[in-house]
C-alpha cells in the first residue's frame, strides 16, 4: 500500500469519528458548524483495489438487464491470493452463487462491492469488515463489482489507490488466458 493512501484514510476515518454523537463535544460542536458539501466530502468512503493482480477484463455495461456485457472487473491473480475489503462496511452476503463463492459488501456510502469467485471466505454476513480485511482468497479467477442500487458502476469511478493494467485475453499463440468453466 501506499503510505499516502493509508494517511488519507486515516485522516478520513478520524474526520468521520468527529461526526459521531458521543465523542468529544469540541470535535462535535465543530463538525455542526460545517457545510454540508464539507460534511459530505469528510464522509465520502476511500475504496482501495481488492487484490493485487491484473485486470484482464474492463467492465462493459450492458445495453439492458440480462444483456452481455462485464458488470465489474475480472482479474487474472494466482489462486490463493488475499482479497481484500476495498471499504469498512457490513457483510450483506456470503455464499455460493451458482457454485461461485461470494461476498457483498454495504458500505456506509450506499454502495455495494462484490468480490466473487473466491477459493475460500473469511468472513459471514452480518460481520463489520474494515478497510484492507482479509474477505478471502481468489480462486483461478476474481471479480469485482461496485453496485448503486441495481446499477453497477465502473470500479474506476470509486477506486482511490492501485494500479491498472489492461491485458490481452488471449497469449500470442491464441491460447486463452483465462480458464474455462463448464
Amino acid at each position: 500500500m501506499v503510505t499516502g493512501t493509508w494517511v488519507g484514510m486515516v485522516a478520513a476515518l478520524l474526520a468521520w469519528a468527529a461526526l459521531v454523537p458521543g465523542q468529544p463535544d469540541q470535535a462535535y460542536s465543530q463538525s455542526n458548524s460545517q457545510t454540508q458539501t464539507e460534511v459530505d466530502a469528510q464522509q465520502a468512503v476511500a475504496y482501495l483495489p481488492p487484490v493485487d493482480a491484473e485486470v484482464v477484463d474492463a467492465f462493459r455495461p450492458p445495453k439492458h438487464i440480462g444483456a452481455p456485457g462485464n458488470r465489474g472487473w475480472e482479474y487474472d491473480p494466482a489462486p490463493g491470493q488475499p482479497v481484500w475489503a476495498s471499504a469498512e462496511g457490513e457483510v450483506v452476503f456470503s455464499g455460493p452463487v451458482a457454485r461461485n463463492r461470494f461476498v457483498t459488501v454495504l458500505h456506509r456510502d450506499g454502495l455495494r462491492t462484490a468480490y466473487g469467485f473466491l477459493g475460500l471466505i473469511a468472513v459471514q454476513e452480518g460481520d463489520r469488515v474494515a478497510p484492507g480485511q482479509l474477505l478471502g482468497t481468489t480462486s483461478e479467477r476474481f471479480f469485482f463489482s461496485v453496485r448503486a442500487e441495481d446499477e453497477y458502476l465502473d470500479p474506476a469511478m470509486v477506486l482511490t489507490a492501485g494500479r491498472v493494467r489492461l491485458v490481452p485475453h488471449r497469449e500470442p499463440d491464441g491460447r486463452s488466458r483465462l480458464p474455462t468453466y463448464g
